[in-house]
């Protein structure tokens, strides 16, 4: 895809794109960021989709699953990604590699590895997503992680869609920090309990090109035949 103004791209989900509004400003650097079980990756399949609908060539590198397994993930909750995979519109990289072991030094490679990758190979996609970016960047030092957030702010310049997931608390704060300041939108994920009923909390701390005032708290929940599913507040007191 060609590089140009920005636009709003749909997320697959009409829902989430009248909360958002319209849906993701393309191109852009998104970071979600949120504890375990605050639904990072079924929001960032929900992009992915959206992406994959809007005829975008998408590569995933997944940390915490397999290729295989990452697929039907997003089948079982209703993101058809299947016929995109066969298709080769999907791409998905995985970490979990047999016979391959997950040591501190081999680990402390794979964050400048993937960011020289990303460089290299830019022509062969539209969007890069990375979830998550906690087991890549645990061990690696400081300057590799501003090297990384570097090169992919460099990929979003040159017109592509990057979506980066990380779990709260893994960098330092300070590293967190200026990461998140280089990202066109951040996103942060929680947990909260409304009426006795647990859902999902989104919360819009910045989005490239939003109107100055919109409704930049989304609760939601994940449905398995819908995906992202957004729950009225006044629904989840019910």
């Amino acid at each position: 895809m060609a590089s140009g103004a920005p636009r709003i791209i749909s997320t697959g989900n009409e829902e989430l794109d009248l909360k958002l509004p319209g849906g993701l400003p393309h191109p852009s650097l998104i970071f979600i960021e949120g504890r375990h079980g605050t639904a990072k990756s079924v929001l960032s399949q929900q992009f992915i989709y959206g992406m994959l609908k809007n005829d975008f060539r998408v590569v995933v590198f997944t940390t915490e699953t397999t290729t295989k397994d990452y697929v039907l993930k997003m089948d079982k909750v209703g993101f058809k990604a299947l016929p995109y995979f066969l298709r080769g519109k999907l791409k998905v990289y995985s970490t979990q590699m047999t016979g391959v072991k997950w040591t501190k030094k081999n680990a402390m490679k794979l964050l400048p590895m993937l960011g020289d990758w990303a460089l290299e190979n830019r022509k062969k996609y539209d969007s890069l997503v990375i979830d998550s970016l906690s087991h890549l960047a645990i061990y690696a030092t400081p300057t590799h992680v501003l090297d990384f957030f570097n090169k992919v702010r460099v990929l979003t310049d040159q017109g592509k869609m990057i979506v980066i997931t990380l779990h709260e608390g893994v960098l330092r704060e300070d590293l967190a920090t200026r990461a998140r300041a280089m990202c066109d939108g951040y996103i942060k994920l929680s947990t909260a309990a409304i009426g006795g009923r647990v859902v999902k909390v989104m919360e819009i701390i910045k989005l490239k090109g939003a109107p100055t005032t919109f409704d930049s708290t989304i609760s939601f929940d994940v449905d398995p035949a819908f995906g992202v599913k957004i729950v009225p507040i006044a629904l989840a007191r019910a």
